[in-house]
């Protein structure tokens, strides 16, 4: 997971599975922007679970579209569009204005 807020401080939560990270995400991520931060919250696990624990309704989390293209032999970043727009078009935002994005989506075992 990785965290960014208006101040160009970035966060990043790793560590072995099953330690929390997706918890302390979360919770960091609403903390500061209940302090008036502007948040993106940025999903990079292989089992997405950060918009949900985030308080992201069910319905929008299941229509979160991971903005980088995992579906060919080749990992394509998104370059033709501005920062701008890319949040416009693949974020969500969620409680406290935590703006929720999915990076890539596992779609089969071992394509991750």
């Amino acid at each position: 997971m990785c965290l960014a807020y208006h101040a160009r401080v970035r966060v990043g939560v790793s560590g072995k599975g099953g330690v929390g990270k997706t918890t302390v995400a979360a919770v960091l991520s609403r903390t500061l922007a209940r302090q008036g931060r502007q948040v993106i919250a940025l999903d990079c696990d292989s089992d997405p679970n950060l918009a949900a624990n985030c308080g992201l309704p069910d319905d929008e989390v299941a229509a979160l579209r991971p903005f980088l293209d995992q579906s060919g032999p080749r990992r394509i970043v998104p370059t033709a569009r501005d920062p701008q727009r890319l949040l416009a078009d693949d974020g969500r935002r969620g409680p406290d204005d935590v703006t929720l994005m999915l990076a890539a989506r596992v779609e089969r075992a071992g394509s991750g």
